[in-house]
């Protein structure tokens, strides 16, 4: 069904950039050093792109397997990989859990129904989960840093079997009922360690005793450092991922707090011209589930228009 095509997806690996600097007319554009799909999420898709091709019958995910629209619609226009937003959506067939996780009961109910289920969550996010239900059971209230809509999040909270608080701020941390003395803490892997870092000194001092895993990858630890020097030297930053996506939108905060002019975009057409009219140089950071075809796509672009632009002169 498939044959050999190679998809866009496909022709890079790796989160390692070999060039990451180029001249465009009088302009210098940087990509930051650690950039395209992180290991797990490039371990995610594989495992959903094998998976279409070699099972029999309908292939899904369950919610978007990684929070970047171009590879959602990749999956579904190429490898006919829609996803679904809960048991009742599907009968049959095999779903792929998405790199954030979902509840265990999830998992147990699509079994139930007769349904194939690979998990795919990031290995990083399951130890997060494991260290949830360890503090669950070692007796510590569960409290976990991190945003609580967040799929992510709500995975772990269900493997502290709901019995945990998610704190987003230093305003929720009134949420931890004021009986729990013994805090174990776990943090949603996307963060921002100096904001952890606040919130864990503030149980410490409402708290006798907190026991606290840094559950932040090393991959959005790697990102934030090369948002900083990125941000220290360049003009113009422009932040290349999905709107949903948690790791993306804290590279623009670093980027911004480390003083750099930051773009949020999706894709090459959401360049703002009109907001790099004079710059000099423009640093380009992308989040983990980018893939590396779309950061040259809008690097590409920038050439384009910055060659131009001399050209013309």
């Amino acid at each position: 069904m498939y044959g050999t095509e190679q998809t866009m997806s496909q022709k890079y690996t790796g989160d390692l950039r070999e060039t990451t600097q180029y001249k465009a007319g009088n302009v210098e554009i940087n990509i930051a050093k650690h950039s395209g799909y992180c290991w797990g999420v490039q371990r995610a898709y594989d495992q959903t792109v094998a998976t279409a091709k070699t099972t029999e019958g309908p292939v899904y995910t369950y919610g978007p397997l990684i929070h970047n629209p171009q590879t959602i619609d990749e999956l579904r226009n190429v490898y006919g990989v829609n996803y679904v937003n809960g048991p009742e959506d599907l009968e049959v067939g095999t779903v792929v859990v998405r790199t954030h996780g979902v509840p265990p009961e999830i998992q147990e109910q699509l079994r139930q129904k007769g349904v194939n289920v690979i998990d795919a969550t990031c290995p990083y996010v399951r130890v997060t989960q494991n260290y949830a239900a360890l503090l669950l059971k070692q007796k510590y209230h569960v409290v976990i840093i991190g945003d609580p809509k967040h799929a992510e999040v709500i995975s772990i909270l269900a493997y502290a079997k709901g019995e945990g608080t998610v704190i987003h701020s230093m305003e929720d941390i009134d949420r931890i009922p004021k009986n729990k003395r013994r805090l174990g803490v776990v943090v949603q892997s996307t963060l921002i360690l100096e904001k952890v870092n606040k919130i864990v000194n503030a149980l410490l001092a409402r708290a006798q005793e907190v026991r606290v895993f840094n559950t932040i990858c090393y991959v959005t630890t790697e990102r934030q450092e090369d948002a900083e020097s990125i941000a220290l030297s360049n003009d113009h930053v422009l932040v290349i991922g999905g709107k949903e996506s948690s790791n993306t939108k804290k590279l623009a905060i670093v980027a911004e707090l480390h003083g750099a002019r930051a773009m949020l975009i999706e894709s090459e057409a959401d360049i703002d011209f009109s907001k790099l009219v004079n710059a000099k140089r423009i640093g380009i950071l992308a989040g983990a589930s980018t893939p590396n075809w779309l950061i040259d796509k809008c690097k590409d672009r920038l050439v384009e228009h910055f060659s131009a632009v001399v050209a013309a002169a």
